[in-house]
């Protein structure tokens, strides 16, 4: 389908299955529905995969990793070399992309994005998006988030109890409201005329 005209059109989910990049809208058609998808955003203006996402299709070992908005996530391609990078004299751990010799942070990385890691040895290198790899991965993904719930459970129990004994020391006090102690940053206020 071709979602030209709509907003929020670009194409940056690539659908496993069909092994093509989509967009957000058809994300939601019946053909890729139940598809397994991974979401490509974007750093510097750069493609980047989420971390969490990649490592159960790809061996991401030696790519060097970035934090971005609290999550870890990996190149798709390699970045352009800046004019004036060089490793910092301070960095002992700084070493070099064995495929485009671009800069990288930490020495056991080898890479600098998934397709310098591909490049380097494209047979050893694959992506695996077969079936069974995938299940496992549900069924670990299943697992922790139902032990997951099970902490909440056990956690929101633990504080009811500790409320209620908290409801007896406190008594009245829970009754009056809570007055701001800190003002608000950045409210200007005259200062008194005398």
């Amino acid at each position: 389908m071709n979602h030209k005209y709509l907003r929020k059109n670009e194409k940056n989910v690539f659908c496993i299955d069909c092994n093509a990049q989509i967009c957000r809208h058809c994300c939601d058609t019946e053909a890729h529905f139940l598809h397994r998808r991974l979401q490509i955003c974007k750093y510097v203006y750069q493609d980047v995969l989420r971390l969490l996402d990649i490592q159960h299709y790809f061996d991401c070992s030696e790519i060097q990793t970035y934090k971005i908005n609290g999550e870890q996530a990996i190149h798709l391609n390699s970045r352009p070399q800046a004019k004036d990078a060089r490793p910092s004299t301070k960095s002992k751990n700084a070493g070099s992309c064995v495929t485009c010799k671009r800069y990288i942070q930490d020495r056991p990385n080898r890479f600098c994005s998934i397709s310098c890691k591909i490049s380097a040895s494209p047979e050893k290198h694959k992506f695996c998006f077969s079936p069974e790899i995938n299940q496992s991965a549900l069924k670990k993904e299943h697992y922790n988030q139902e032990q997951n719930l099970e902490e909440k459970k056990s956690c929101t129990s633990s504080l009811t109890d500790v409320s209620e004994d908290s409801d007896v020391l406190l008594g009245n006090f829970s009754l009056r409201p809570l007055v701001r102690i800190l003002k608000r940053k950045g409210v200007s206020r005259r200062s008194p005329l005398n």
